[in-house]
């Protein structure tokens, strides 16, 4: 395993973009903010980039795979070409996206980055390393056309540090820029459950892809943020799961396999002949999510916690060649019991077990750190 040694700096940077967007909405009194969602996100950024320290090795394995044994031509490591892989990687980022919200079993792995009816910089955290996996096959391709893994990984870093900075309602529309690139104004209009907003502006960097296949989509209405049916719930476990519990839960309205095939490889407003299917009892109405009023103890317990897994993970990050097996595992494990515990926090549930085995845990690891030779 390799560590990330910059982490921290990527973490510093994006906390202190977070924190500006938060004190300069404040001073506008724009409530873009609120608790639940906005922890609900971090928990997920969390989730997601402890995973991706274990995959990364594995991507770039498979890549370098690839590439020795099935690339076409070998492409030149200069700036020229990675100006290409990158203008590749945004088309083929199209597709994958596009895919992402028209194939069921895709969209459960997406739709968490759609849940916030929120919408602000702490939205571009909430991610689920279960979206890296179908990334990687949509990629496949690169490193066949003869980028080298490295490449291919920047250009995924590349779009993706693009796609960050475009989850803000406080940049207005930019004008002639509107006409090539993607802006927060498509992104915002991405992440509307209105309408007429419903899977429009999927590009990462360049809207005209958008323009080309007919999923363009001006903001004009006010947009409202989140998915057509909220979840009524901020818990993380049920916040990464719920949508694949829908599918189970829907297919076993269907009497043949061949529907239930179906329904995993058709869109989310897919309908069978027989008529709609019933969703979880879980959904609710848009707008009618009853948020919270926390007291400032716990408020200050569900911060310290997720301040605290943060400090864990860009730790781990940095040190991470120097565990071992046992100690990653701990590690690892530690962090997810954190943000099931916090989840579980957000909607009152009891966390009495969990708190005691995370306690062991740490115990255990300052054990095997004194133990060290």
């Amino acid at each position: 395993m390799k560590e990330d040694k910059y982490l921290w700096l990527v973490a510093a940077l994006v906390f202190f973009v977070i924190g500006m967007e938060y004190l300069f909405s404040r001073s506008q009194r724009k409530n873009i903010f609120r608790f639940e969602n906005t922890i609900s996100n971090l928990l997920m950024g969390v989730f997601d980039r402890i995973a991706s320290l274990f995959m990364l090795p594995l991507i770039y394995f498979y890549y370098d795979f690839l590439h020795l044994h099935f690339s076409l031509v070998e492409v030149p490591n200069t700036w020229g070409w990675f100006v290409v892989a990158v203008l590749l990687s945004d088309f083929i980022w199209y597709f994958y996206h596009r895919s992402g919200h028209r194939i069921n079993l895709f969209w459960g792995a997406h739709i968490i980055h759609h849940q916030s009816e929120d919408y602000n910089y702490s939205v571009a955290l909430n991610l689920t390393p279960f979206q890296v996996v179908i990334r990687v096959l949509f990629w496949s391709l690169m490193p066949v056309l003869g980028f080298l893994p490295e490449i291919v990984l920047a250009t995924h870093l590349f779009i993706g540090l693009y796609q960050f900075l475009l989850h803000t309602t406080l940049i207005p529309k930019l004008g002639p820029i509107e006409k090539l690139f993607v802006t927060p104004s498509h992104h915002r209009v991405h992440h509307g459950s209105n309408p007429e907003y419903l899977d429009k502006n999927y590009g990462g960097i360049l809207i005209v892809w958008d323009r080309i296949f007919g999923t363009f989509q001006e903001e004009k209405a006010q947009v409202v943020f989140g998915i057509t049916k909220d979840i009524n719930s901020r818990d993380f476990l049920t916040s990464v799961f719920h949508y694949y519990q829908n599918l189970i839960f829907q297919a076993k309205q269907l009497s043949s396999w061949k529907q239930k095939i179906q329904l995993m490889f058709k869109g989310p407003d897919w309908v069978p002949k027989a008529g709609p299917l019933k969703l979880l009892p879980l959904y609710i109405d848009k707008g009618t999510y009853a948020y919270q009023h926390f007291s400032k103890l716990k408020k200050c317990y569900i911060v310290f916690n997720t301040a605290a897994v943060f400090l864990v993970l860009i730790f781990f990050a940095y040190f991470m060649a120097f565990f071992s097996v046992l100690e990653m595992l701990l590690v690892a494990v530690f962090t997810l019991l954190t943000l099931v515990v916090v989840g579980r926090l957000l909607v009152n549930n009891t966390t009495y077990f969990l708190e005691s085995v995370r306690i062991s845990l740490v115990f255990i690891g300052l054990f095997l750190f004194f133990l060290r030779p």
